[in-house]
Protein backbone atom coordinates (compact mmCIF):
# COMPACT_ATOMS: atom_id res chain seq x y z
CA UNK A 1 0.00 0.00 0.00
CA UNK A 2 1.54 3.22 -1.17
CA UNK A 3 1.15 6.34 0.72
CA UNK A 4 1.41 10.08 -0.44
CA UNK A 5 3.32 12.76 1.18
CA UNK A 6 1.41 15.68 1.51
CA UNK A 7 2.92 18.58 1.83
CA UNK A 8 1.29 21.54 3.99
CA UNK A 9 0.92 24.15 1.73
CA UNK A 10 -0.51 27.69 2.72
CA UNK A 11 -3.61 28.59 0.80
CA UNK A 12 -2.64 32.30 1.01
CA UNK A 13 -2.44 34.04 -2.69
CA UNK A 14 0.58 34.14 -3.94
CA UNK A 15 2.08 31.37 -1.86
CA UNK A 16 2.85 29.57 -5.16
CA UNK A 17 4.39 32.04 -6.69
CA UNK A 18 6.23 34.00 -4.84
CA UNK A 19 7.84 36.12 -7.76
CA UNK A 20 4.17 37.14 -8.23
CA UNK A 21 3.77 39.03 -4.86
CA UNK A 22 7.40 40.62 -6.03
CA UNK A 23 6.30 42.32 -8.97
CA UNK A 24 2.95 43.66 -7.43
CA UNK A 25 5.09 44.85 -4.52
CA UNK A 26 7.69 46.95 -6.57
CA UNK A 27 4.51 48.09 -8.89
CA UNK A 28 2.97 48.96 -5.76
CA UNK A 29 5.81 50.65 -4.67
CA UNK A 30 6.90 52.76 -7.97
CA UNK A 31 2.68 53.54 -8.22
CA UNK A 32 3.41 55.35 -4.85
CA UNK A 33 6.53 57.22 -5.77
CA UNK A 34 4.75 58.28 -8.83
CA UNK A 35 1.93 59.56 -6.81
CA UNK A 36 4.34 61.16 -4.20
CA UNK A 37 5.97 62.84 -7.24
CA UNK A 38 2.76 64.57 -8.62
CA UNK A 39 1.88 65.74 -4.98
CA UNK A 40 5.25 67.65 -4.89
CA UNK A 41 5.08 68.75 -8.46
CA UNK A 42 1.35 70.09 -7.43
CA UNK A 43 2.38 71.87 -4.09
CA UNK A 44 5.62 73.76 -6.32
CA UNK A 45 3.58 75.45 -8.28
CA UNK A 46 0.99 76.23 -5.81
CA UNK A 47 4.05 78.16 -3.95
CA UNK A 48 5.38 79.55 -7.09
CA UNK A 49 1.86 80.89 -7.72
CA UNK A 50 1.49 82.79 -4.73
CA UNK A 51 4.73 84.45 -4.39
CA UNK A 52 4.01 85.36 -8.03
CA UNK A 53 0.25 87.40 -6.62
CA UNK A 54 2.49 88.23 -3.61
CA UNK A 55 4.69 90.24 -5.20
CA UNK A 56 2.24 91.15 -8.04
CA UNK A 57 0.42 92.69 -5.05
CA UNK A 58 3.88 94.55 -3.59
CA UNK A 59 4.69 95.85 -6.67
CA UNK A 60 1.14 97.89 -6.82
CA UNK A 61 1.23 98.47 -3.48
CA UNK A 62 4.76 100.33 -3.65
CA UNK A 63 3.74 102.46 -7.34
CA UNK A 64 0.48 103.60 -5.38
CA UNK A 65 3.03 104.75 -2.31
CA UNK A 66 5.58 106.36 -4.55
CA UNK A 67 2.78 108.17 -6.06
CA UNK A 68 1.16 109.40 -2.87
CA UNK A 69 4.75 110.03 -1.18
CA UNK A 70 5.74 112.40 -4.63
CA UNK A 71 3.69 115.06 -3.48
CA UNK A 72 4.29 118.62 -4.99
CA UNK A 73 6.72 117.09 -7.04
CA UNK A 74 4.30 114.95 -8.77
CA UNK A 75 2.06 118.41 -9.90
CA UNK A 76 5.75 119.82 -10.87
CA UNK A 77 6.24 117.28 -13.18
CA UNK A 78 3.20 117.80 -15.04
CA UNK A 79 3.42 121.18 -15.05
CA UNK A 80 6.88 120.98 -16.73
CA UNK A 81 6.78 121.91 -20.39
CA UNK A 82 7.36 118.81 -22.78
CA UNK A 83 9.80 121.51 -25.00
CA UNK A 84 13.20 119.72 -25.54
CA UNK A 85 15.76 121.79 -23.43
CA UNK A 86 19.50 121.12 -21.56
CA UNK A 87 20.74 122.07 -18.29
CA UNK A 88 24.71 122.38 -17.08
CA UNK A 89 26.34 124.06 -14.54
CA UNK A 90 29.26 125.79 -13.46
CA UNK A 91 30.26 126.15 -10.14
CA UNK A 92 27.81 127.03 -7.95
CA UNK A 93 25.19 128.18 -10.90
CA UNK A 94 22.88 125.69 -12.37
CA UNK A 95 21.23 126.28 -15.80
CA UNK A 96 17.85 124.79 -16.57
CA UNK A 97 15.61 124.16 -19.41
CA UNK A 98 17.69 126.00 -21.80
CA UNK A 99 16.63 126.32 -25.59
CA UNK A 100 16.66 129.08 -27.94
CA UNK A 101 13.04 130.61 -29.62
CA UNK A 102 12.95 129.68 -33.21
CA UNK A 103 12.79 129.85 -35.45
CA UNK A 104 15.14 132.45 -36.14
CA UNK A 105 16.33 133.81 -39.47
CA UNK A 106 19.38 134.88 -40.64
CA UNK A 107 20.63 138.18 -39.38
CA UNK A 108 17.76 138.08 -36.58
CA UNK A 109 18.39 138.02 -32.80
CA UNK A 110 17.30 134.97 -30.75
CA UNK A 111 16.07 135.14 -27.23
CA UNK A 112 17.21 132.14 -24.72
CA UNK A 113 14.90 130.87 -22.59
CA UNK A 114 16.22 129.74 -19.29
CA UNK A 115 16.16 129.49 -15.68
CA UNK A 116 19.68 130.12 -13.65
CA UNK A 117 20.04 128.92 -9.89
CA UNK A 118 22.76 130.42 -7.74
CA UNK A 119 23.77 128.42 -4.64
CA UNK A 120 26.20 129.77 -4.02
CA UNK A 121 26.84 131.77 -0.90
CA UNK A 122 27.36 134.91 -2.40
CA UNK A 123 25.82 136.50 -5.63
CA UNK A 124 26.85 136.59 -8.94
CA UNK A 125 26.62 137.80 -12.65
CA UNK A 126 25.51 136.07 -16.05
CA UNK A 127 27.79 138.99 -17.80
CA UNK A 128 27.55 137.65 -21.09
CA UNK A 129 26.03 134.72 -23.64
CA UNK A 130 27.86 134.29 -27.25
CA UNK A 131 28.21 131.75 -29.97
CA UNK A 132 30.30 131.43 -33.09
CA UNK A 133 26.70 131.32 -34.97
CA UNK A 134 26.34 134.55 -33.76
CA UNK A 135 27.45 138.11 -34.37
CA UNK A 136 27.25 139.17 -30.77
CA UNK A 137 25.13 138.39 -27.68
CA UNK A 138 23.51 140.82 -24.80
CA UNK A 139 23.05 139.65 -21.45
CA UNK A 140 19.44 139.28 -19.36
CA UNK A 141 17.79 142.06 -17.76
CA UNK A 142 18.20 141.90 -14.92
CA UNK A 143 21.66 139.71 -15.20
CA UNK A 144 22.43 139.43 -11.43
CA UNK A 145 21.69 135.98 -9.57
CA UNK A 146 21.21 136.54 -6.05
CA UNK A 147 22.60 134.17 -3.12
CA UNK A 148 20.42 131.25 -3.03
CA UNK A 149 18.10 132.87 -5.27
CA UNK A 150 18.02 132.34 -9.23
CA UNK A 151 16.19 134.21 -12.04
CA UNK A 152 13.74 132.50 -14.90
CA UNK A 153 13.82 134.28 -18.30
CA UNK A 154 10.69 133.50 -21.18
CA UNK A 155 11.54 134.79 -25.00
CA UNK A 156 11.05 138.38 -24.60
CA UNK A 157 13.41 141.53 -24.11
CA UNK A 158 14.46 140.83 -20.84
CA UNK A 159 16.22 137.45 -21.56
CA UNK A 160 19.78 136.77 -23.07
CA UNK A 161 19.91 137.45 -27.16
CA UNK A 162 22.22 136.15 -29.12
CA UNK A 163 22.33 139.03 -32.25
CA UNK A 164 22.88 138.74 -35.77
CA UNK A 165 22.80 135.24 -36.15
CA UNK A 166 25.15 133.93 -38.90
CA UNK A 167 22.43 131.49 -40.72
CA UNK A 168 18.85 130.16 -40.35
CA UNK A 169 17.86 128.50 -36.61
CA UNK A 170 14.94 125.83 -37.78
CA UNK A 171 13.09 124.12 -35.45
CA UNK A 172 15.10 121.06 -34.12
CA UNK A 173 18.67 122.28 -34.63
CA UNK A 174 20.98 123.01 -32.09
CA UNK A 175 23.82 125.51 -31.66
CA UNK A 176 26.30 126.00 -28.81
CA UNK A 177 25.93 129.01 -26.47
CA UNK A 178 28.54 129.86 -24.05
CA UNK A 179 27.31 131.59 -20.63
CA UNK A 180 29.75 133.55 -18.91
CA UNK A 181 29.37 134.61 -15.24
CA UNK A 182 31.45 136.79 -13.16
CA UNK A 183 32.26 134.43 -10.77
CA UNK A 184 31.51 131.03 -11.53
CA UNK A 185 33.08 131.18 -14.84
CA UNK A 186 31.84 130.13 -18.18
CA UNK A 187 29.96 126.86 -19.41
CA UNK A 188 29.52 126.17 -23.18
CA UNK A 189 26.03 123.96 -24.50
CA UNK A 190 24.35 122.85 -26.93
CA UNK A 191 21.34 124.36 -27.12
CA UNK A 192 17.89 123.11 -28.82
CA UNK A 193 15.92 125.77 -31.14
CA UNK A 194 12.52 124.83 -30.23
CA UNK A 195 8.82 126.94 -30.47
CA UNK A 196 8.73 129.13 -27.72
CA UNK A 197 6.23 127.94 -25.31
CA UNK A 198 2.91 129.45 -25.21
CA UNK A 199 2.23 132.30 -23.35
CA UNK A 200 5.69 134.02 -24.28
CA UNK A 201 6.70 135.77 -27.18
CA UNK A 202 8.40 133.99 -29.85
CA UNK A 203 11.09 136.72 -30.29
CA UNK A 204 12.37 139.53 -28.60
CA UNK A 205 9.68 142.28 -28.06
CA UNK A 206 10.03 145.60 -30.06
CA UNK A 207 10.27 149.34 -27.97
CA UNK A 208 6.42 150.78 -27.79
CA UNK A 209 7.03 153.37 -30.65
CA UNK A 210 6.32 157.38 -29.39
CA UNK A 211 2.54 158.25 -29.66
CA UNK A 212 1.98 159.65 -33.11
CA UNK A 213 1.24 163.43 -32.12
CA UNK A 214 -1.16 164.24 -35.61
CA UNK A 215 -4.97 163.58 -34.35
CA UNK A 216 -8.35 163.81 -36.12
CA UNK A 217 -10.21 167.09 -34.70
CA UNK A 218 -13.13 164.86 -34.30
CA UNK A 219 -11.04 162.80 -31.91
CA UNK A 220 -9.49 165.87 -30.18
CA UNK A 221 -10.93 166.33 -26.78
CA UNK A 222 -10.32 169.91 -26.04
CA UNK A 223 -7.72 171.26 -22.82
CA UNK A 224 -9.73 172.22 -19.67
CA UNK A 225 -10.98 175.18 -19.75
CA UNK A 226 -10.51 176.02 -23.48
CA UNK A 227 -14.02 176.71 -25.29
CA UNK A 228 -15.31 174.60 -27.95
CA UNK A 229 -16.45 177.03 -30.97
CA UNK A 230 -20.21 176.40 -31.61
CA UNK A 231 -21.64 175.45 -35.00
CA UNK A 232 -22.18 178.23 -37.21
CA UNK A 233 -20.98 180.97 -34.82
CA UNK A 234 -19.22 184.26 -36.24
CA UNK A 235 -16.24 185.04 -34.28
CA UNK A 236 -16.21 188.18 -33.39
CA UNK A 237 -14.30 191.57 -34.19
CA UNK A 238 -10.40 191.07 -32.98
CA UNK A 239 -10.52 187.37 -32.03
CA UNK A 240 -8.90 184.38 -34.03
CA UNK A 241 -10.63 181.83 -36.26
CA UNK A 242 -10.04 178.14 -34.99
CA UNK A 243 -7.94 176.42 -37.38
CA UNK A 244 -8.78 172.24 -38.04
CA UNK A 245 -5.56 171.37 -37.06
CA UNK A 246 -5.34 170.84 -32.97
CA UNK A 247 -2.28 170.54 -30.88
CA UNK A 248 -2.65 168.52 -27.96
CA UNK A 249 -2.35 170.76 -24.60
CA UNK A 250 0.69 169.40 -22.43
CA UNK A 251 1.00 167.57 -19.99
Amino acid sequence: MCRRSHRAVSRRPGARFPSVNAVADATTAVAAGDDAASRSAFRQRMTSRRVGVALLASVIGSAGLASCASGNDAMTNLARTTTNSVAGSVGAITLRNVYVAGPVSQGGSAPIVSAFFNAGGEPDTLVSVSSSEAGGGQPPKPADLPSGGGRIFIADTSAPTLQGVTQNLLIGSQLPITFTFAKAGSVTLDVPVEPAATGASGAPAETSASPDTTTSPAQQTPAAGSATPSTGATPAAGQVTPTATVTAAAG
